[in-house]
């Protein structure tokens, strides 16, 4: 048996996927790499695939698994088509090529770009050079894309992915959703009635009328806020509301209003109606609502709910609806002194200004609490629950 232990990694994004140049797909990244692992004697102990996201990013989940997988010591060998599929950041290559997988002591092998670790070859000379051009091919590609959307933003097109509930597209024009667009005007209509969100909700639910998430765990108070609270239906659709940071960042940044495109919509709701409905969630505190910068990232991981922040606890969203998971609440403040603490840990700043910028996101399972650090593996603080 071969002492050369051997995970393959694969990944195509979707941007790779509709370029010619880059036309490799996962099953012949699979082939290719199966005929070398062969042809060479290697044991393969695991296949790692990432189809559909970017090289940019860190948080890949067949990238982390494998990455956790070798620092059982399992894996002493890594094989990629080339580079370019490991990662599109020259700044994180170069720590896998020259720190991390050096101390876990494993052998890189990009099959199509001659690099071996284990040998002296050119290939292995040229490595950082085709890091930083893999990176420079990932800004090109994104400075492209974003030159392109923004020209038809320009013209009037609407590049939304999606649109608010009411309206649909039909044959590239935006139009009214008969059925939706009934149940926005009675969510207007009853809650200028009742001026409670939560009954309005539930009077949808017992309506037996499907929510804006295709069903899933029925209408909200938050759900019902956000469509009472959206211009659109005044007939005017905002785009270009906000762009990331950077092509390597999900962080995004709120533009000024003259760099937003209004794009007329059909009319649904009338301003009058609008207007006093604004009005009515101001007196009664639903406009004022600010959510903690923590509220959407932090994940059960027994059922897989969201957390709800309710009275500076966040509880699995799955056990409040009664679904039967049994994971207890956090304390917020114990959760933030973990958070402060990982960072502190590895060596990243902890003040409360850059928390929302340095944590992805976090995943509570039992007793365990894993911090998702923006750019960095997952870190495991301990308990916080209280």
């Amino acid at each position: 048996m071969s002492d050369v232990r051997a995970a393959l990694y694969l990944r195509l994004s979707r941007d790779d996927a509709r370029l010619p140049d880059e036309s490799e797909s996962i099953t012949s990244q699979r082939l290719l790499l199966t005929q070398y692992a062969v042809q060479h004697g290697f044991q393969i102990i695991g296949e790692f695939a990432d189809d559909g996201f970017s090289g940019t990013k860190w948080e890949r989940c067949g990238f982390q698994d494998m990455l956790r997988i070798i620092e059982t010591g399992l894996v002493n060998t890594v094989l990629v088509k080339d580079l370019s599929r490991l990662s599109r950041d020259y700044l994180r290559t170069g720590e896998l090529l020259e720190h991390w997988f050096p101390a876990h002591g494993v052998r890189l092998i990009a099959v199509n770009d001659g690099v071996d670790t284990a040998v002296q070859s050119a290939g292995n000379d040229y490595s950082p050079i085709r890091a930083v051009m893999d990176d420079w091919y990932a800004r090109d590609i994104s400075r492209k894309v974003r030159a392109a959307i923004y020209a038809r933003q320009d013209a009037g097109i609407c590049t939304a992915a999606s649109l608010p509930y009411g309206y649909c597209r039909k044959n590239g024009k935006i139009t009214m959703h008969a059925e939706s667009a009934q149940h926005v005007t009675e969510i207007f209509d009853h809650y200028l009635e009742c001026r409670n969100l939560r009954i309005t909700a539930e009077q949808m639910d017992k309506n037996g009328i499907p929510s804006p998430r295709k069903g899933r765990n029925g209408w909200t108070s938050a759900t019902v806020r956000r469509i009472l609270q959206n211009p659109a239906y005044c007939g005017t659709l905002l785009i270009r509301v906000t762009r990331k940071m950077s092509y390597k960042s999900d962080c995004r940044i709120r533009l000024p209003e003259q760099d937003q495109i209004a794009v007329p919509v059909p009319r649904i709701i009338p301003d009058l109606l609008f207007d006093a409905v604004q009005q009515l969630l101001l007196e009664n505190g639903h406009a004022e609502k600010q959510s903690h910068w923590l509220s959407g990232r932090v994940m059960c991981g027994v059922c897989g709910s969201r957390f709800i922040m309710s009275q500076q606890r966040l509880i699995c969203g799955g056990r409040r609806r009664g679904n039967g998971c049994e994971c207890r609440s956090v304390l917020l403040s114990g959760l933030l002194a973990q958070i402060s603490d990982v960072l502190t840990r590895e060596r990243l700043p902890a003040d409360a200004e850059l928390l929302p910028l340095l944590v992805a996101r976090v995943l509570i399972s039992g007793s365990q609490i894993t911090v998702f650090v923006r750019c960095r593996k997952p870190v495991i603080p301990g308990n916080a629950y209280v």
